[in-house]
């Protein structure tokens, strides 16, 4: 409460105007402060603040608010004479991240009347919720559902619906003889691992993890759904090149066989020979050769 001195000169006063102090009925501003560590937390954690008054006088209770929330989300009730109440917010979730402030309570000149304080500064929180990333893989068509071709590119995709400024993606490897890790930053919800040529080497399990970084805590989402992914030794007879010769072959043979239908047909359309001329017409190879045999 804001107090003033009233004093009174007048020579003439008596015991009834001597000095004495005034109040008004406006209430100290309280400080909160955050008793938890660090401002950032993750989805399910609890937050602890403090709420303080310096002078203390027929208090009643303490709230903390939530910008733009009209209703506190936390009320503690405490002692007349107490000045200082930890206020905690348990079960955090991505709603209650932004400013929080704390007021105070007084009783009034009647039970039923309470006073309420100014609002404290604010104090900013932020709630990170790692939602479970999702992937999948590109190859050559060719290539069986779930396998690579040994010698072929192919990529994973990991996506998140979610996304935070410094965050990467972690693509994990594991494979019989160990694990191997590879991390790209999440520039966009969805970042390409690129492998250009499949070796043994790369089948195995896959997985994709979302990572970031901030107020100095490292969260990481959990893994998403395991990836298997052979690689295949590429098929001699399914090769690119033996399709080619099998694809010239089978056009040289169609060919020729074409060529011999035709000269049949223009063989069976020659001329018969006359009675008089005794001609035989051999036909080979598309030439036709006349023997001719001389009358005695």
């Amino acid at each position: 409460m804001r107090c003033a001195s009233v004093l009174h000169s007048d020579p003439h006063c008596t015991h009834l105007n001597d000095a004495g102090v005034k109040c008004s009925g406006t209430l100290l501003m309280p400080s909160l402060s955050l008793l938890s560590p660090h401002a950032v937390f993750v989805a399910g954690e609890a937050v602890r603040f403090s709420c303080m008054v310096l002078l203390g006088h027929h208090l009643s209770d303490f709230h903390l608010y939530k910008q733009g929330v009209s209703t506190p989300l936390v009320t503690q009730r405490v002692d007349q004479s107490q000045t200082r109440v930890e206020l905690t917010l348990t079960d955090l979730e991505t709603f209650h991240q932004g400013s929080y402030s704390c007021v105070y309570r007084i009783r009034g000149s009647s039970p039923s009347k309470l006073l309420t304080s100014p609002p404290s500064s604010s104090i900013n929180i932020t709630v990170v919720e790692l939602l479970t990333p999702q992937h999948w893989y590109n190859t050559s068509s060719e290539a069986p559902v779930g396998s690579v071709i040994k010698g072929h590119g192919f990529n994973i995709t990991c996506i998140t619906k979610q996304q935070y400024p410094g965050a990467s993606f972690q693509l994990r490897l594991s494979r019989s003889n160990g694990t191997v890790r590879q991390s790209l930053p999440a520039l966009t919800p969805a970042v390409t691992f690129t492998f250009s040529s499949a070796q043994s080497s790369n089948e195995g399990y896959y997985y994709c993890l979302y990572r970031v970084q901030l107020g100095g805590r490292t969260f990481i989402s959990r893994e998403s759904q395991p990836l298997p992914i052979s690689v295949r030794d590429p098929d001699p007879v399914l090769s690119p090149m033996v399709i080619s010769w099998l694809v010239s072959g089978l056009t040289f043979v169609v060919a020729l066989i074409i060529i011999i239908i035709v000269a049949k047909v223009l063989c069976q359309r020659e001329k018969k020979p006359s009675e008089l001329e005794r001609e035989t017409r051999t036909c080979v190879d598309n030439t036709y050769v006349a023997l001719s045999i001389n009358k005695i």
